[in-house]
């Protein structure tokens, strides 16, 4: 996975894995959803010429304690294992961007924070938005690691959207989550996008598919619409962080919605 990265432009973009997981579809879909779902963790490495920056940071070393027996997490290899088959260290990453803040998006950048020379950005309503949590909800949980990095210097608060470095453009898409934010990687006329968890499997380009867990199924729906639209026009390939299998894709619009077709490059 690692050592078949594409290309935006000049820029190297890796799709690492930091496993995969399996949970009841009622922690997604809400009560009386009774199957079980599986998903998988796609972070993302963007090499420009001058950064380092990783989309997301998967589980961390070991499934939460309080998620246990709600998630199960299956992995022979993790993130740093695919990053170190990259070609780097935890040291070499310069940015960390979390989309927001559940558990599945934040482990590695967080618990414990493992990239020493990096700054983390995460935008200032996902953490208001944690911080209204109840005590066991995962953007709660992380509200700790936020503010310590905050007063430590390694994590900088964003206000809506912005450029992080030179053709990495972070742009909030809430629905899912307050503050939510996808990421552009763009050079040129070229682009990828990453839709973190406002599009992140292929089930999840139907926009009326509304999880039981959408802060604002209405955003969602809207946000998800315009973000695919996008993509489309610009023949963008789509990365889905959640996608266990084609988690690389070309958007197509249907009578439906959107279909994902496997990226040929």
């Amino acid at each position: 996975m690692a050592n078949n990265p594409f290309y935006v432009g000049a820029t190297k973009v890796h799709v690492l894995g930091d496993g995969t997981f399996t949970t009841d579809a009622g922690n997604l879909f809400g009560k009386g959803a009774r199957q079980k779902i599986k998903g998988a963790m796609h972070p993302v490495l963007v090499a420009t010429e001058e950064s380092l920056v990783l989309l997301d940071a998967g589980f961390g070393p070991e499934l939460p304690a309080y998620m246990e027996g709600r998630y199960e997490l299956d992995r022979d290899e993790n993130l740093m294992d695919h990053l170190k088959e990259a070609g780097y260290a935890p040291e070499n990453v310069t940015h960390v961007v979390l989309s927001h803040l559940d558990a599945d998006h934040v482990g590695w950048a967080l618990d414990p924070p493992s990239f020493t020379n990096a700054t983390v950005y995460v935008q200032e309503a996902a953490l208001e938005e944690g911080r209204e949590m109840p005590e066991g909800d995962g953007r709660r949980e992380a509200v700790p690691a936020v503010e310590k990095g905050i007063e430590e210097g390694w994590c900088e608060l964003l206000s809506g959207s912005t450029e992080i470095v030179e053709g990495l453009r972070v742009e909030v898409r809430s629905g899912h989550s307050e503050g939510h934010q996808i990421s552009w990687i763009e050079s040129g006329d070229d682009a990828a996008l990453f839709t973190a968890d406002l599009a992140p499997a292929r089930i999840w380009l139907n926009p009326d598919l509304i999880g039981g867990t959408e802060s604002d199924p209405e955003a969602s729906r809207k946000n998800r619409i315009e973000v695919l639209t996008e993509a489309e026009e610009r023949n963008a390939p789509v990365i889905l962080y959640h996608e266990p299998q084609n988690f690389l894709v070309t958007i197509r619009k249907t009578e439906e919605g959107f279909e994902g077709e496997p990226w040929e490059g």
